[in-house]
C-alpha cells in the first residue's frame, strides 16, 4: 500500500488562528479512496522548516501532499521550498499569467 503522508503549511494554521478544514477534508477524501494517511504534519511560513521537512518527509512517503502555500502573496513558499528542498530552481511559465489573469478577474 502507497504511504501517503500530508504537510500543512502556513502560521495562521500553525498557531490555531484557522482550523485547518482542508486538510480535514482530503484526508477523509483519501481514506475513503482506501489511502488512508500515515502521517500529518503543519508547518509555518519559515522556508528552512520548510525545505528541512519536505526533504525528511518525501525519504518516508511514497506521497506527499502539501495543502497550502501556493498563492500569490508572498508568505506562500511551497513552490519555493519544495524546489529547493529538491536542488532544482522554479521556471515560470509563460501560460500562468494567462491563467491568473483570468481567474482574478
Amino acid at each position: 500500500m502507497l504511504k501517503v503522508e500530508m504537510l500543512s503549511t502556513g502560521d495562521e494554521v500553525l498557531h490555531g488562528q484557522i482550523v485547518d478544514t482542508n486538510a480535514a477534508w482530503l484526508a477523509d477524501f483519501f481514506f475513503h479512496q482506501g489511502l488512508p494517511l500515515s502521517r500529518r504534519n503543519t508547518v509555518g511560513d519559515n522556508l528552512d522548516d520548510l525545505v528541512t521537512i519536505l526533504r525528511e518527509r518525501s525519504q518516508h512517503a511514497d506521497v506527499l501532499i502539501v495543502n497550502g502555500g501556493l498563492g500569490p502573496t508572498s508568505d506562500d513558499l511551497s513552490a519555493f521550498a519544495a524546489a529547493t528542498a529538491k536542488g532544482e530552481g522554479l521556471v515560470l511559465q509563460k501560460r500562468w499569467n494567462a491563467i491568473s489573469t483570468n481567474v482574478d478577474e
